[in-house]
């Protein structure tokens, strides 16, 4: 497995970790022509998207965006109390896990584009694509810290740029394995944004160009009074760019540095049309996660992933 070298901060020469996270890279027209997406072409295309494991080139429809959604979810530690057998986790009345730091969020964006218009997923080497591998109509934008092998976020490296930016985009089937799946996380959604179709391709280019821009070289920040770069603060200001807001509002929208409270970010902006909906992700994918192909997929993940940390542990100290 190839990694990149990490040239600064305090992981210099360790390899980065992108095997599964990277950022998006355009594809131009010619070998002459910059990388770039032009007002009014109709789709962009794209390496590094993920799915089912892999990484594809994918041809992405520009204007077939039907409606964009903010999805979150609280990634500390749950809360727990001392039982008869040991401790118990504690739960709310929805029996989602309370948070030992509730301002802990994970927030991204979910994209959902016209069945007649798919994203197209071509192999790497496909150089004709004229015949996609895999069509999907549901995809995700989220930024993630990406560190060494077996190094995962931390305060202190995220506070002090140690770990690197991944502007992913991945199929919500692949964010659904990973992050509820295996990592048995609770993902939250909102009601679509009340964008227009100008606005809803306005954040997907946006997103595009922010995740082409960073490549693997951009140190992730969670929190720096000028230079935030997280997973709160770049959804929200691709937003903030396409959206026109009223003075009130424009102040409000300070708001985004910090991973506090995505639905208050949303309402502030006018964004969130109903703050009691609480969509729960999972309950949408009840049938994939249930799947024995799904249920095998993790038990050979986390065994994969646990023999390449020892390995590269082992690595370090001999």
């Amino acid at each position: 497995m190839n990694y990149l070298t990490i040239q600064v901060g305090r992981y210099a020469g360790q390899p980065l970790d992108d095997s599964s996270r990277r950022s998006i890279q355009l594809q131009s027209q010619s070998e002459r022509q910059a990388a770039s997406i032009e007002p009014g072409i109709p789709c962009a295309v794209v390496s590094n998207f993920y799915h089912a494991g892999e990484f594809w080139i994918a041809s992405i429809p520009l204007d077939a965006v039907r409606s964009v959604y903010a999805q979150s979810f609280n990634f500390s530690k749950p809360k727990t109390r001392r039982g008869p057998d040991g401790p118990e986790i504690l739960y709310d009345s929805r029996g989602i896990p309370l948070r030992s730091v509730s301002g802990l969020n994970h927030i991204q964006s979910r994209f959902m584009v016209r069945e007649d218009r798919p994203v197209e997923l071509f192999r790497p080497d496909d150089r004709s694509r004229t015949q996609p591998v895999h069509s999907i109509t549901d995809f995700i934008y989220s930024l993630e810290a990406v560190g060494p092998v077996g190094v995962h976020f931390n305060f202190r490296d995220a506070l002090s740029g140690n770990l690197f930016s991944a502007h992913r985009f991945l199929s919500t089937q692949e964010m659904v394995f990973e992050r509820i799946s295996v990592e048995n996380q609770y993902v939250m959604e909102t009601p679509p944004l009340p964008l227009d179709g100008a606005q809803q391709r306005g954040v997907l280019v946006g997103s595009l160009l922010r995740s082409h821009k960073a490549g693997s070289n951009e140190r992730y920040y969670l929190y720096r009074y000028c230079g935030t770069n997280n997973c709160t603060s770049n959804p929200l200001q691709i937003v903030d760019g396409v959206v026109n807001y009223s003075l009130a509002r424009r102040f409000g929208a300070l708001l985004y540095r910090l991973p506090l409270n995505p639905r208050l970010y949303l309402r502030i902006r006018g964004l969130d049309t109903d703050p009691t909906v609480r969509n729960l992700v999972r309950e949408e994918f009840e049938l994939y996660l249930a799947d024995p192909a799904t249920r095998q997929r993790k038990r050979d993940h986390v065994r994969r992933k646990t023999r390449e940390i020892r390995a590269m542990r082992a690595e370090s100290r001999g």
